[in-house]
């Protein structure tokens, strides 16, 4: 995979992340049409490519499975869902000795109630498969958890209902930030619902949580990456959060809240290195297609102020 030109920013504010390059592919909506069981050629690609990068770690920001309508599927066909999951991104990176960290998403494990069922199956197919991951004391995995990897600290909600995060998923992340941000030299976290509504047509479907974002400033937290709105976009809030929007792997490609044109479908990746953070969007087909930074618009507005592009943000591109 040829390498790709990158943000690079450095900010004050990451002068702490580890002395050593980590690397962190990400990837979100690797699902097709709901009851799928197999994959879009691009996501065996996206997968390929990764492990030819060999990052440290892999993130998901949900939707692995195309589950979450009428009528609902019953174990069987949720078990050949995430058969073909696994033959097609987890095996192959647990082969490859990469870890990968996950998050559900509403098509996988939304929370809400009637879909008890695949909230199930979600929590027995990850029960076990956290090779590479340090789960820390108090954790729930898969469903919530805090984990370390090298210097940095990860951390998983369940963000799959728009709105504000129920009492006890917030109780939850202020927990293992109390007891865990402290020591590390870097924190992300990240779940399947964005805080900005960056796509056109899901503008409601975010976490509208002042609280919530109160928290992860309060704690210094480093990246906050979500899924969900299909597209990639890479902006930091007024408090110099960098907020991460993962675009899709699988499904349909979107257009921002502002726009018409849809975006690619892509994966991410962040590098951590000596003080610096660079950020790489990679695109299908063949995910060596360079991210034109001018294309994304410079800012997005939403109920909890505004987003800033991260080459309008306040920093140093190198």
């Amino acid at each position: 995979m040829r390498a790709l030109q990158a943000l690079c920013l450095t900010w004050a504010f990451l002068a702490s992340l580890p002395a050593g390059a980590q690397t962190i592919s990400l990837v979100s909506d690797l699902n097709g049409r709901y009851g799928s069981t197999d994959y879009h050629d691009r996501v065996t690609a996206a997968v390929a490519g990764i492990v030819e990068l060999q990052p440290d770690l892999v993130i998901s920001a949900g939707d692995m499975v195309a589950g979450q309508k009428q009528p609902l599927l019953d174990a069987a066909h949720l078990e050949r869902m995430w058969q073909g999951f696994n033959d097609t991104v987890s095996d192959p990176l647990a082969e490859a000795g990469i870890p990968l960290a996950v998050t559900a998403g509403n098509h996988d494990g939304s929370g809400f109630t009637e879909f008890r069922l695949e909230q199930e199956h979600f929590a027995r197919q990850w029960n076990g498969r956290h090779a590479g991951l340090e789960i820390l004391p108090g954790s729930e995995w898969p469903r919530r958890y805090a984990a370390r990897v090298g210097g940095i600290l990860l951390l998983s909600f369940d963000g799959t209902i728009p709105g504000k995060l129920p009492a006890a998923e917030y109780g939850f992340v202020a927990a293992m930030l109390a007891e865990y941000a402290a020591s590390a030299q870097a924190i992300i976290v990240f779940s399947h619902l964005p805080m900005w509504p960056f796509a056109k047509g899901r503008e409601k479907e975010v976490l509208d949580d002042p609280d919530l974002l109160a928290l992860l400033h309060r704690f210094d937290v480093d990246v906050y990456a979500s899924g969900h709105h299909h597209l990639f976009y890479a902006a930091t809030d007024e408090a110099g959060m960098l907020h991460l929007a993962v675009g899709a792997l699988g499904g349909n490609a979107r257009a921002f809240s502002t726009s018409t044109a849809r975006q690619p479908h892509s994966m991410a990746e962040l590098t951590f290195d000596k003080g610096s953070l660079r950020v790489r969007a990679l695109f299908a087909p063949g995910f060596a297609q360079e991210l034109d930074i001018n294309s994304l618009p410079p800012w997005i507005d939403g109920p909890l102020g505004r987003l800033t592009r991260l080459d309008s943000a306040t920093g140093e591109q190198q």
